[in-house]
C-alpha cells in the first residue's frame, strides 16, 4: 500500500479527556512477545536500524457501557473485557530508521489520536508522511485495550493481529493482513481476514454471525447462535461442537470439516468447488439430504433412505455416487452439500 493511500484513514479529533500520558523511548534492542521473529528482527535491524520505542498511555470513563472504534493501519491489537468503567489504552509507537533524526520525526509524526464522546471512544492511528527519499517506511503501533465488559468493540486494521477477549457487547473486526482470535464473546457479529486465520470459541447469543478469510484456515468451536455465515478462498474450515439453526459455509479450495449434532428445523448448507466436505453427525441428528457432486464421489456411513424417483434410481451406483437424495431418521433437518470436484463423507459419531 501507498502510505500516501493512508490519509483516507486520518481523521483528527479534539480530545475531550485529558490523557494518563507516560511516554518512554527506548533505543536499541526490544524484546518480543514472538519467538519466531529473533532472526527477523535481526535482519531487519541490520537493513533499517534499531527498533526505537515510544508508549503512551489514556484512560477514559465512559460508564459500564461504553463503545471502543479503533482504526489501525500497522500493528497487533489486544482487547479486553473486564470490572470496572474505563476504557484503558496502551499504545506502543515503534519505529526504526538509521538515522536519529528521523527517528525523531517519525516518532513525533506517528500519533494516535483519541475522542472520548458521550462514552464512545474513537481510536485513530496516524502515520508519518512520506518523502522522496524514503524506501518504505518502518512505522507501526500495537494496542493493549481493557474495556468494560458490556462495551461494544468496532476495530479495523490493514496489517496487524486482532485478538478480542471477554467482551460481551458486539463486536466487529476485520483485518486484511493478520490473524483473528475471538473467545467470551457472546454478540460477536463478524470477523474478516483477506490473509490470516479465523478462530472463534465459546460465541453464544448473536442472531448472525459472520466469519471470513481468503487464504488462511477457519476454525470455529463452541458456538451457540442461531445462524453461521462462513467462507474461506483457500483455506480449511474447521466447524466443531456449534450448536447452529443455520448453516452456509463456502469454500472455493479448501476443505470443510463440520463435527456437531443437527438442529431440528434447521437448515445446513455446504459448498466446495474442488475441497472436500466431511461431515461427523451422531446417530439421533436426523435430516433431509441433498447431495451432489460432479466429479468426486459421496459416501455416508448413516443409512439414507432414497426417495422414490426416477432420477434416483438411474444415478445409483452404490459408495461412489455423485447425486443422493433422501431422509436418514426423522428427517427433522435439511442438509445441503454440493462440490464440484471434491469428496462428500457423512460419518457416524
Amino acid at each position: 500500500m501507498r502510505m500516501s493511500g493512508i490519509s483516507r484513514f486520518v481523521i483528527a479529533f479534539a480530545l475531550v479527556a485529558g490523557p494518563a500520558h507516560a511516554a518512554v523511548t527506548v533505543r536499541g534492542a526490544v524484546a518480543d512477545d514472538n519467538p519466531r521473529a529473533g532472526w527477523l528482527d535481526r535482519y531487519t535491524e541490520a537493513r533499517q536500524g534499531p527498533e526505537t520505542v515510544d508508549k503512551v498511555t489514556q484512560t477514559f470513563k465512559v460508564g459500564a457501557q461504553g463503545a471502543l472504534d479503533l482504526t489501525n493501519i500497522s500493528g497487533d491489537v489486544r482487547v479486553t473485557g473486564g470490572t470496572g468503567n474505563e476504557i484503558k489504552i496502551d499504545a506502543t509507537k515503534r519505529v526504526r530508521h538509521r538515522d536519529a533524526d528521523e527517528v525523531k520525526r517519525l516518532l513525533n509524526e506517528l500519533r494516535v489520536e483519541v475522542s472520548n464522546v458521550n462514552g464512545r471512544v474513537e481510536v485513530r492511528t496516524i502515520y508519518p508522511r512520506r518523502r522522496g527519499d524514503d524506501h518504505g517506511v518502518s512505522a507501526r503501533v500495537d494496542y493493549i485495550i481493557s474495556v468494560p465488559a458490556g462495551a461494544s468493540v468496532a476495530t479495523k486494521n490493514i496489517s496487524g493481529d486482532i485478538t478480542v477477549t471477554g467482551v460481551t457487547g458486539e463486536v466487529r473486526i476485520e483485518t486484511i493482513s493478520g490473524d483473528l482470535d475471538v473467545s467470551g464473546t457472546p454478540n460477536l457479529a463478524v470477523a474478516k481476514t483477506v490473509s490470516g486465520d479465523v478462530r472463534a470459541r465459546d460465541i453464544g447469543g448473536a442472531t448472525t454471525l459472520t466469519l471470513g478469510t481468503i487464504s488462511g484456515t477457519l476454525v470455529a468451536s463452541g458456538l451457540k447462535v442461531r445462524s453461521l455465515e462462513c467462507g474461506s478462498v483457500s483455506g480449511d474450515m474447521q466447524l466443531s461442537g456449534l450448536q447452529v439453526e443455520r448453516i452456509e459455509a463456502k469454500s472455493v479450495s479448501g476443505n470443510i470439516e463440520f463435527d456437531a449434532p443437527l438442529t431440528r428445523g434447521g437448515r445446513y448448507e455446504f459448498a466446495s468447488h474442488s475441497g472436500n466436505i466431511r461431515l461427523t453427525l451422531p446417530p439421533a441428528s436426523g435430516f433431509e439430504l441433498d447431495a451432489t457432486t460432479f466429479s468426486g464421489s459421496i459416501r455416508s456411513d448413516l443409512p439414507v433412505t432414497l426417495r422414490s424417483s426416477t432420477d434416483n434410481q438411474d444415478r445409483r451406483r452404490g459408495p461412489s455416487d455423485r447425486s443422493i437424495r433422501g431422509s436418514y431418521g426423522d428427517g427433522g433437518a435439511v442438509l445441503a452439500i454440493r462440490s464440484f470436484s471434491g469428496s462428500v463423507v457423512i460419518l457416524k459419531k
